[in-house]
């Protein structure tokens, strides 16, 4: 018994464990390189996500630097849709566009022709010209309250429980065709992607406490409906 014994253990003392181990592992990595280079990344990606929870993927267009030229009021809901693909939010006679570098909304009137087209700025460094003929107006991203206090356009603040606006509006454009415009500066109480703006006003003496000069404007809208336009402070507002 002590022979047959001493016979196994000489026998497991010839079995290589040592580069088995080496050959398996060696074998198991080679299997997966060799897996990578049939299936590939987007394999690789089509198989997590049969086992994974599924999430949709959605590639965000820029907005055109000229869409106040590009948008004519008047232009119909079809052809903005053939332009610009489908909108993100959609209400009875308005249109939201979650641009990657601006939020445009469009309003309509009964025959879904453009009435109004309004932009709004989500960084610091995006321009937009926007078409003046009464006064000299700067890109939208670079004017500021200042450039839009001119004799022509009215200025008044709004608020409500959600959010803080001034307005500058009036008609615009050569004679026998006006068009109306407003320039705001929107503070919403609620996180959103808008560009964020902050002024003081005084409520005691209706007037602007905070420099016009050192207050941005972050929306800019034409329109053929007379009075000021009103950009959606929900628009891109964040929910988580």
């Amino acid at each position: 018994m002590y022979f047959l014994g001493s016979k196994f253990i000489c026998l497991l003392s010839l079995i290589p464990f040592k580069d088995i181990a080496v050959n398996a592992f060696g074998s198991l990595i080679g299997g997966f390189v060799l897996l990578w280079l049939t299936v590939g990344l987007k394999g690789i990606k089509s198989i997590r996500a049969r086992f994974g929870r599924p999430s949709i993927e959605i590639e965000v267009a820029r907005a055109p630097s000229n869409i106040f030229s590009a948008i004519k009021l008047g232009s119909s809901a079809d052809w903005i849709k053939q332009q610009f693909g489908h909108p993100a939010q959609v209400s009875e006679g308005w249109w939201g566009y979650n641009f990657q570098d601006a939020l445009v909304t469009l309003e309509f009137d009964s025959q879904m022709a453009v009435q109004t087209i309004a932009v709004a700025l989500v960084d610091e460094k995006t321009t937009f010209n926007f078409p003046t003929i009464h006064f000299d107006c700067p890109p939208l991203g670079k004017a500021v309250l200042s450039d839009a206090i001119v004799e022509h356009l009215n200025l008044e603040y709004v608020e409500s429980t959600r959010h803080s606006e001034l307005l500058v509006s009036g008609r615009e454009g050569p004679r026998g065709a006006w068009h109306y415009i407003t320039l705001g500066v929107l503070w919403p109480h609620f996180p959103g992607r808008l560009l964020e703006v902050e002024f003081e006003w005084n409520k005691d003496d209706n007037s602007l406490t905070t420099p016009p000069s050192d207050v941005k404007i972050n929306w800019v809208a034409i329109s053929r409906n007379s009075g000021p336009a009103h950009f959606r402070w929900d628009l891109g507002l964040n929910l988580q």
